[in-house]
């Protein structure tokens, strides 16, 4: 019998449509619903110097060396993997690798249950829902979408549409969501910048965000900076080895990754700048995480000009950004599914079923499954939601990300020694070996008090 030729690999179409996909994997909904009051409460441009610094010891040695590896481990559409690579038969990687996307599809079902929310509360804020609200108001809202869990499920569905249908395309449908959506969102935030830009207080608020100004407490400001620079752009969920499967030998990934790393800085300070002043022009300060979600954007738009329409496209912008992030979550898992013989779209549909499934438990944990528990001296209240969140934040993320970096700088089989990973290696190498687990380990104890 001839022998067949082989398929040619799967690469990303340009460096620039890779660009764009790497930039919204990085890019998640966490980094932006979070900056508005990370940057109101430390310091404004004394969080970003070092957030960005964050990034630089955690982001762009991670992004790197799993791109390198995500290439050494070069996968056709179909999933078969023609160099039988040594990383895939050891224990150890297969551990990790197992955390990493245990921990991502755990996040993932976490996000889409708050992106259906987000897609409610636009609903409810084009329909008027919010134009008289207040206090009281909005935390009504709040109860009786999570305590009736068929229009909760309805749109948790809505937005798992969204993601498995771009899943099942593979490649060429998460190409084509990044180049429309990331210079969308982008364009969004920019756009909302400059409508804050109109309103009285701007030029108030603007100084408090824009310049450095002092913590007291400063061991709070690095940790919270090196958290939100671990979770924000998913580091421990290994997508971005799944996407260096498709990466062209000839990327320079060191110096690639350097580049997402800064831009990513630089859009979650335009969203984080944007919301935030937006907020401020209302006379209200952001809350942290949903406090700020479905407590301050709600009470925003009864101050704003057009501001249901404003807080609608801030809920639309922020589902994007999640939509982008968790195509990249899922996309290791998906690989994997695909090597054991599925295809792609049977592989979503599996896990699209599944996640729908977890979905349906966290929204009836709210209500008539609810439950609370105290953890870290604090009371948690989300049943489902707080169990699932503590299990990927506190245990699964930081395993995949802080073993991921442990065994590709100091393990044989992992090591980018010998990649084209472009100038400086040497310095690039160390801060993988040394500063990346380091911070990683300094995430993983301050994580229970400052992420939940």
């Amino acid at each position: 019998m001839p022998n067949r030729t082989p398929e040619p690999p799967v690469l990303w179409s340009s460096p620039l449509r890779f660009s764009l996909v790497a930039f919204g994997a990085l890019a998640g909904m966490d980094t932006f619903s979070e900056f508005p009051y990370l940057l109101t409460h430390y310091g404004g441009a004394t969080f970003v110097g070092a957030y960005v610094l964050a990034l630089l010891c955690m982001a762009w040695p991670l992004v790197a060396a799993q791109l390198s590896l995500g290439r050494r481990l070069r996968c056709h559409e179909d999933g078969h993997t023609p160099q039988r690579a040594a990383v895939r038969q050891t224990r150890l990687w297969r551990w990790t690798f197992g955390a990493a996307m245990a921990g991502a599809f755990l996040m993932f079902c976490y996000v889409a249950v708050i992106s259906g929310w987000m897609l409610a509360y636009a609903h409810a804020a084009l329909a008027g829902d919010f134009r008289a609200a207040n206090g009281p108001l909005v935390a009504a809202h709040f109860a009786d979408l999570v305590h009736h869990p068929l229009p909760t499920l309805f749109w948790d569905m809505a937005f798992l549409v969204l993601v498995f249908s771009v899943i099942a395309g593979g490649p060429a449908a998460i190409e084509d969501l990044a180049r429309f959506l990331v210079p969308g969102v982008l364009a969004l935030f920019a756009g909302l910048a400059a409508f804050a830009a109109t309103l009285g207080s701007f030029f108030v608020s603007a100084p408090v965000l824009l310049t450095p100004q002092p913590v007291p407490d400063h061991l709070a400001l690095i940790m919270v900076a090196l958290s939100q620079a671990f979770f924000g752009p998913g580091l421990g969920t290994a997508s971005f080895v799944a996407y260096g499967t498709y990466l062209p030998e000839s990327t320079p990934v060191a110096k690639v990754a350097l580049g997402l790393v800064l831009a990513q800085a630089l859009a979650a300070w335009l969203g984080g700048f944007a919301l935030a002043s937006l907020v401020f022009a209302t006379g209200l300060r952001p809350l942290a995480g949903g406090g700020f979600l479905f407590g301050t954007l709600p009470l925003a738009s009864t101050r704003l000009p057009w501001g249901s329409t404003v807080v609608a496209l801030c809920y639309l912008a922020l589902v994007s950004t999640a939509w982008l992030s968790t195509v990249a979550w899922l996309e290791p898992l998906v690989q994997f599914l695909t090597s054991r013989g599925l295809s792609r779209a049977r592989a979503a549909l599996g896990l699209g079923l599944v996640a729908l499934t977890i979905g349906g438990a966290l929204t009836l944990s709210l209500s008539s499954w609810a439950f609370s528990f105290p953890f870290f001296g604090r009371l948690k209240t989300l049943g489902l939601l707080d169990v699932l969140m503590i299990l990927a934040v506190n245990v699964l993320l930081p395993w995949g990300g802080g073993g991921l970096s442990l065994l590709m700088g100091w393990g044989r089989d992992g090591s980018p020694q010998g990649e084209n990973v472009g100038r400086g290696q040497r310095l690039w190498v160390w801060v993988l070996r040394i500063v990346a687990p380091t911070a990683i380990l300094i995430v993983f104890f301050s994580a229970p008090r400052l992420v939940l």
